[in-house]
């Protein structure tokens, strides 16, 4: 039956990229898909075959780092305010947006504050939706389901999530007209992204850079932030926004911080990743990262151009990496993605349970 899905997200990268594929699969599927975010990603939206419902974002245009954004060693408490201006911002433009047109089930990101008033508000079910690890909360509603976009063995914690959570690993989705890029003769490469939130220390990537290409690397640096680079040596190129799928499908190892986006990308495709935390939930997927075998972690107190080359050289050329990267892999496939989680989202549509 064809039904009317809202989904909603703040307007952040790491949030509105995982679920891109999902609302494509819905769409697939024959359902009228509205996406309501900021105006900054409707474009993107439209793409995937979903109706954009705009609004006025308190947050940066387009989610990039820039004056007024967070720094990574901010207070908790100041996150909090900032997502909590961005709920009272987006709460009544949306209402005045979607009008008469209620949703019938509404799939929010777990960070998008305004989407359960709403739910309340017009007396329809809701699925969230984790890009990320699931930190679990006294006020969470069993009855709620959840997607993660997450293979299980990478959740910290697990046997204390519950059976409400669906963990269907990445929800892989390109765009149309995708970024074509060629790989250089001969050199192995290395793409080196840490977010496209600010990461605080400009030099980082530099180093990163400057540590792969002494060993030979060709290295591909995607930001979204400024960079202390200088003038780019011949061995390394800028990317700005997401990484362009063909590097992935060329790359030896992934340097990243530790996001879900980054990191899934590379596992997805079978890359080791060498994770460089910056913030709290990234040291958290980090230490499984590393306990399951397919990436190095390397703390900021440990952080070196030498090191991340080191950390590359022992990645790549080992074979118990590369069984821990293969089994991985499987389980990634096995989670069922765009597919699965939009099977979690029709159940729920059918009960239409509005807890």
């Amino acid at each position: 039956m064809r039904s009317h899905i809202a989904l909603m997200s703040v307007p952040l990268h790491a949030h509105i990229t995982p679920v891109l594929g999902v609302a494509a699969e819905l769409v697939a599927r024959g359902h009228r898909v509205t996406f309501a975010s900021g105006g900054a990603f409707a474009s993107l939206i439209a793409e995937t075959g979903a109706t954009p419902v705009t609004y006025l974002s308190t947050f940066p245009a387009d989610g990039a780092p820039g004056e007024g954004w967070l720094a990574p060693a901010v207070d908790g408490r100041q996150t909090a305010r900032r997502f909590g201006r961005e709920r009272d911002a987006a709460f009544p433009q949306i209402v005045a947006a979607y009008g008469a047109d209620r949703p019938d089930l509404i799939v929010h990101d777990t960070a998008t504050a305004f989407a359960p008033p709403l739910a309340d508000l017009w007396g329809v079910p809701r699925v969230r939706f984790s890009p990320a690890q699931v930190f679990l909360s006294a006020e969470d509603d069993p009855l709620v389901p959840s997607v993660v976009a997450l293979p299980r063995s990478l959740q910290v914690n697990v046997d204390q999530v519950g059976p409400e959570h669906h963990f269907v690993g990445p929800v892989p989705w390109h765009r149309r007209a995708g970024t074509t890029w060629t790989a250089p003769n001969s050199r192995r490469v290395a793409l080196v992204s840490l977010g496209t939130t600010h990461h605080g220390r400009t030099d980082v990537p530099a180093r990163c850079a400057e540590g792969l290409a002494a060993a030979g690397w060709h290295v591909v640096i995607v930001t979204d932030g400024p960079l202390d680079l200088g003038e780019p040596a011949g061995s390394v190129e800028v990317h700005h926004g997401v990484a362009p799928a063909p590097v992935l499908e060329k790359a030896e190892v992934v340097v990243t911080a530790g996001g879900a986006g980054d990191a899934l990308d590379g596992l997805a495709h079978g890359v080791p990743l060498v994770v460089v935390p910056q913030g709290v939930e990234q040291f958290l997927t980090a230490a499984r990262i590393q306990a399951l075998g397919v990436g190095r972690t390397i703390t900021p107190e440990r952080f070196s151009a030498a090191a991340v080359r080191a950390a590359a050289e022992e990645l790549t050329g080992d074979a118990a990496t590369r069984t821990a990267l293969d089994t991985m892999r499987a389980e990634i496939l096995l989670s069922g993605g765009a597919p699965a989680a939009a099977d979690v989202i029709e159940k729920q549509l059918a009960r239409g349970d509005t807890a």
